[in-house]
């Protein structure tokens, strides 16, 4: 409670008249508080060494907000330390979800991945995919970014810690290798949300009383905007809508060797 009171303070926010825990929160915890006067905000709560992971979701929610495609939670306070290691969050009231609403979602991104986001693949600052930590070196080439930021560390991470058998990590190994022949060198550069399973999709009211379906918990890097939907057919998936108007609007088929590779990793 001591290093929310400091948060709210730090962002000149009024005090904290009452805090509920949220479900969801993998790592962190997750509150939602409700200050004096009645405005609620998230406070999502690290140990002070944990703190930078934080900085790195503030630094990701702040990147995807820039480019007015996805609809995320504002940041409301200055970035966490190790002596307040709070991020304060806009709080997004839950609605019931529409297929609309997942279409949109849908839309987003693929406008997401189209905007233009520089020449190279990599991010401003490493990062985490859940505890696992994520490198974000810059490349000017897609495959290389893949063998040394991605598939090539999280193999040897798997093996260091003996979950790979040696005939398996070999075979992985040798997979790197043939990268070139399963992957494009030069996909065109988007900023990816990076961990879009369907815990990190939310369903809320829009600014108009309508529903939009907000993203939340992003692991940002600028690279092939399949990777994004590589995730999303993973660990449950998402409707049928979203995944049909994002083929809508992207208008091309979705590359299978493409998408098997990334959910790889």
């Amino acid at each position: 409670m001591d290093d929310v009171a400091r948060a709210l303070a730090a962002a000149g926010r009024p005090a904290a008249d009452r805090m509920t825990t949220l479900g969801g929160g993998c790592i962190h915890r997750v509150c939602a508080v409700t200050l004096d006067g009645g405005e609620r905000v998230v406070a999502k709560c690290a140990s002070a060494n944990e703190h930078p992971m934080l900085r790195e979701e503030q630094l990701g929610l702040e990147r995807l907000a820039m480019t007015g495609c996805v609809r995320v939670p504002a940041v409301l306070g200055p970035p966490p330390t190790a002596e307040t290691p709070v991020l304060l969050l806009e709080f997004l009231p839950a609605a019931p979800a529409t297929a609309a609403a997942w279409s949109r979602l849908g839309s987003d991104l693929a406008r997401l991945h189209a905007t233009p986001a520089g020449a190279r693949y990599g991010f401003e600052a490493d990062n985490h995919l859940g505890r696992t930590p994520q490198k974000n070196d810059w490349h000017d080439d897609w495959i290389a970014f893949n063998r040394h930021c991605r598939l090539g560390p999280q193999i040897d991470r798997a093996a260091d810690a003996g979950r790979l058998e040696p005939r398996e990590h070999d075979r992985l190994r040798r997979l790197l290798d043939r990268l070139d022949s399963l992957l494009p060198p030069e996909p065109t550069p988007a900023l990816l949300h990076g961990d879009l399973w369907s815990g990190n999709a939310l369903v809320t009211r829009d600014d108009d009383d309508g529903v939009r379906v907000a993203v939340i918990d992003p692991a940002c890097s600028v690279g092939d905007g399949w990777a994004d939907i590589a995730m999303m057919r993973l660990f449950g998936g998402f409707p049928a809508s979203c995944l049909a108007a994002h083929a809508d609007a992207i208008g091309e088929p979705e590359p299978a060797t493409r998408i098997a590779v990334y959910q790889l990793y």
